[in-house]
C-alpha cells in the first residue's frame, strides 16, 4: 500500500504543500479502519474531524421522522469529507456510514485550522470541494423530483462509475444494495428492483456482489438523458 505521506501528497488538496508541514500534516493524520455498517460519525456530532478516505467507500446519510435512509452521496478512495470541521463550527449535518471494509484518515480541526492559516490555498480548495458537495446536492433534488425513477438510476450508475475510474469507467467497485439505491434516487425498492432486474435483462448491465458492471454505456447513457 502506498505510504501515509506519499497518499496525502498524491491528493490534489495537499499536492502543493511544503515539505515541512507535508510532514507535519503526516505526523498529525490519523487512521481508523471501519466494518461494514460502522459510522465514522452522526448528524449533529460536534464537527472535529476533517475525514479523507483511504480504502472502501462511505455513505453521507440523513434519516427522516419515520426512519427512512437517505443517501446524500457517496465517498471513495481519495475522497474528503466533513470540511465543516475547519470551514464552520457547527454540528455535522448528515452522517457518515462505512460501506464494506473502510480505512479513514483523520484530521483533528486544530491541527488543519493551523494548514489553513499558513497555505490559504488549502482552505481555498476545501471551500471549493464543499460549493460541488452543494451543487451535487441540489441537482439530485431537482433530478428526483422531475424525472423517471429508471432515467435518474441510469443517471446515478453512469456517475458512480466515472468516480470510480474502474476500467475506463464501466465497473462501480462497490457493492450496492437495491435498498441503498432506492435510497440515493428516492424511490421504493420494489421499483429498484424492477428496473434493475430489466437492465440486466436486456445486458445493459451485470450485477453482482462485489460491484456493478456497466456492458453498454451508450444504452444506458439513452436511459440516463445522456450524450456522447
Amino acid at each position: 500500500m502506498i505510504v501515509k505521506r506519499d497518499f496525502l501528497k498524491s491528493l490534489p488538496i495537499f499536492s502543493a504543500l511544503p515539505d515541512p508541514i507535508l510532514d507535519k500534516l503526516t505526523d498529525r493524520a490519523e487512521e481508523f479502519t471501519y466494518k461494514n455498517g460502522e459510522y465514522i460519525f452522526y448528524e449533529g456530532d460536534p464537527p472535529d474531524w476533517l475525514c479523507i478516505i483511504r480504502e472502501g467507500n462511505v455513505k453521507a446519510v440523513k434519516y427522516l421522522e419515520d426512519g427512512k435512509e437517505i443517501i446524500l452521496h457517496v465517498f471513495m478512495p481519495g475522497d474528503i469529507f466533513g470540511e465543516l470541521a475547519i470551514l464552520d463550527r457547527r454540528p455535522y449535518p448528515a452522517s457518515a456510514q462505512s460501506m464494506g471494509h473502510t480505512k479513514i484518515l483523520k484530521l483533528h480541526y486544530t491541527h488543519c485550522r493551523d494548514i489553513c492559516e499558513n497555505v490559504p490555498e488549502v482552505r481555498m480548495k476545501l471551500i471549493q470541494s464543499m460549493g460541488e458537495k452543494q451543487r451535487g446536492f441540489v441537482d439530485r433534488l431537482e433530478t428526483a423530483m422531475t424525472t423517471r425513477v429508471e432515467k435518474r438510476i441510469a443517471h446515478m450508475l453512469l456517475k458512480l462509475a466515472g468516480a470510480s475510474d474502474s476500467k475506463g469507467g464501466t465497473y462501480i467497485n462497490l457493492h450496492l444494495t437495491r435498498k441503498d439505491i432506492a435510497n440515493m434516487v428516492g424511490t421504493t425498492i420494489e421499483t429498484t428492483i424492477r428496473i434493475m432486474s430489466r437492465l440486466q435483462k436486456e445486458g445493459i448491465i451485470e450485477s453482482t456482489k462485489t460491484g456493478i458492471t456497466i456492458l453498454r454505456p451508450d444504452l444506458l447513457r439513452e436511459r440516463g438523458g445522456e450524450h456522447e
